[in-house]
This record gives C-alpha cells, sequence and structure tokens, in this order.
C-alpha cells in the first residue's frame, strides 16, 4: 500500500494497512481515521500533524517513531507498545489505553488524561509539562522519568516507585501517593508541600 517514503495532505481514512511492517516512511498532515493499523510494527517512522481518529492501533508496536502533535481521538490502542518514540504535543483524549506500554521517549506537553500505566516498568521518559489528569500509575516502576510541571490533578501513584524521577514545578498535593517509594531529594519536596520541616 505504502510505495513511497514521504506522504503530505492524503487522507487514509478506513485503510486496511496490509504490510506487517512500515519503515522510515513520513507523514504530514495525513488523516488515518477509521484506520487499521492492528499488530502492525512501525520502525522509524515520522507523522507530524497527523489524525488517527477512531484508528484501530491495537497490538501496535512503535519503535523509534515519531508523533509531533498528532491527534489520537477515540482510537484504540489496547496493548499497543511504543518504544523510543517523540511524542511531542499529542494528545490521546477519550482513547481507549487498556494495556498500553511506552518506555523510553520525549512525552513532553503530551495529553494523556485517565491513560492506566499500573504495574508498568517505565524507564527515561520526559512527561514534562504533559496532562496526566486521572493517569494511573499504580505499582509502576518509573526510573530516571521527568514529570517537571505536569498537570498531575487526580492521578494515582499509589505504590509506585518513584525513585531517581524529577518532581519539579508539581503540585503533589493534588496526586495520590499513599505508598509510593521516593528518594531523599523527593521527600524534601513533599515535605515542602505539606508543610513538614526535615532536619538531618
Amino acid at each position: 500500500m505504502f510505495e513511497e517514503t514521504f506522504y503530505q495532505d492524503v487522507d487514509f481514512r478506513d485503510a486496511q494497512i496490509l504490510e506487517d511492517t512500515l519503515s522510515g516512511i513520513q507523514f504530514v498532515r495525513c488523516r488515518f481515521d477509521g484506520a487499521d493499523f492492528s499488530r502492525i510494527q512501525l520502525n522509524g517512522c515520522r507523522f507530524e500533524n497527523c489524525r488517527f481518529h477512531g484508528t484501530a492501533l491495537n497490538g501496535m508496536v512503535a519503535e523509534r517513531c515519531v508523533f509531533v502533535n498528532c491527534s489520537f481521538l477515540y482510537a484504540n490502542c489496547f496493548a499497543a507498545e511504543f518504544y523510543d518514540c517523540k511524542m511531542t504535543g499529542s494528545s490521546f483524549e477519550s482513547a481507549s489505553t487498556t494495556a498500553i506500554r511506552i518506555d523510553r521517549g520525549d512525552w513532553r506537553m503530551t495529553e494523556m488524561v485517565e491513560m492506566d500505566l499500573s504495574g508498568e516498568k517505565i524507564n527515561d521518559i520526559n512527561f514534562s509539562g504533559a496532562s496526566l489528569r486521572q493517569c494511573r500509575f499504580d505499582k509502576a516502576v518509573l526510573r530516571n522519568c521527568d514529570f517537571t510541571g505536569a498537570d498531575i490533578r487526580g492521578a494515582s501513584f499509589k505504590n509506585a516507585d518513584l525513585r531517581g524521577c524529577t518532581l519539579d514545578q508539581l503540585n503533589l498535593s493534588l496526586a495520590d501517593f499513599k505508598g509510593a517509594k521516593i528518594d531523599l531529594t523527593q521527600a524534601v519536596a513533599f515535605a515542602e508541600t505539606f508543610g513538614v520541616k526535615v532536619f538531618p
């Protein structure tokens, strides 16, 4: 189906993607509304200002891909996997994200409302400025993740391991951190939030 390596302003609505793997293809302002990407492997592909409204992405695996300012409104992302991907400015509003997996990458300014990442092992993700409202990170193990300035209203980090993560410019009182594991630097930030003084 994809014979070229660059597509711009192309409408792929309701397309059935027949390829098992897509590599190195660039899409700009393309529409994939209602298309079927189920169980496809994406390697090094780039999507800029693309729409995936109602798209089937279940079981898709994306590695080293770029999704800049893309919209996944009502997309089915069940068990989709994103590894070492750049998702800057993209939105997963009202998307089905059950069992989604993410690891490494740049998720700055991404809209991830109500995404459930409970129990996942997540390394080296930049969540700076992202909207994580109502997201669930319960029992997740997060390493070297940057949450600077993220919106964590209603988010849950119960029993999560946050050691080594950056929690700057956050209103920690807006999320549930019951039972979370934190390091000394983070403990000071929590103490300041709740008016507690820490002494050596």
